[in-house]
């Protein structure tokens, strides 16, 4: 026999899984244009209510900027999936790949060509 609460519990922890992987997907990237990409490791809190809390670096990408990417990926998950009552506060990881393309300066003098095309 399945005990009610632990296998909601477990449902919701599931539910949990699939909305973060959905907000924290791997970012596109485009043929052609150069990117800064990395991994970082993320733990953090989610109460019952989905909110999510302490979220902090465990492993990061080696470049802060896409740290901080990766943190506003998760944020994005917000708000998760309300767990069933009496579901406890847990803490998760959350694995999260990010790209961000490169931007080189314009060099001074130089002018960009706008094409139309009718």
């Amino acid at each position: 026999m399945i005990h009610t609460d632990s296998f909601d519990e477990a449902r919701w922890i599931a539910a949990l899984g699939t909305a973060i992987d959905r907000a924290t997907a791997a970012d596109p990237v485009t043929p052609g244009i150069a990117y800064r990409s990395g991994t970082a490791t993320l733990a953090f809190s989610v109460d019952a209510s989905g909110a999510i809390a302490d979220i902090r670096v465990i492993q990061g990408s080696g470049d802060d900027s896409l740290d901080r990417r990766a943190v506003a990926k998760l944020r994005r998950a917000e708000p998760l999936p309300c767990g069933p009552a009496g579901a406890t506060r847990r803490t998760h990881l959350a694995v999260v790949q990010v790209a961000e393309a490169v931007r080189t300066p314009q060099k001074s003098g130089e002018t960009r060509r706008i094409l139309t095309i009718a």
